[in-house]
């Protein structure tokens, strides 16, 4: 009867933990943008305000675009993951060739 209750506290302490995350991450949006010069950038939004407007890709020198909506959204999602290991929100070509990232 013990092992039951123990396996009970756990489980409702792990649905909580859970939860809790999941609202944190619900802050967050990513939102693939069209540039006016073709291609795409992105923008990372936290409780709908920009957070972080990305029109070209990062860590490549000039100002190029991505290709397709695909990467973008891809580096996106690598950026949003540093931010939610509160790490910096930096990408290096290391990083976008390891996505396969075309540039």
């Amino acid at each position: 009867m013990t092992m039951t209750k123990t396996y009970l506290k756990i489980f409702f302490l792990s649905a909580v933990f859970l939860i809790s995350c999941e609202k944190k991450n619900k802050d967050f949006d990513v939102k693939v943008t069209r540039q006016t010069s073709g291609g795409y950038g992105y923008q990372i939004l936290k409780n709908k305000k920009i957070l972080i407007n990305q029109p070209y890709i990062p860590a490549i020198q000039g100002e190029k675009t991505f290709k397709n909506e695909t990467d973008a959204h891809k580096t996106a999602e690598l950026v949003m993951s540093k931010i939610h290991r509160y790490s910096l929100p930096k990408v290096s070509i290391h990083e976008l060739d390891s996505m396969k990232i075309e540039y």
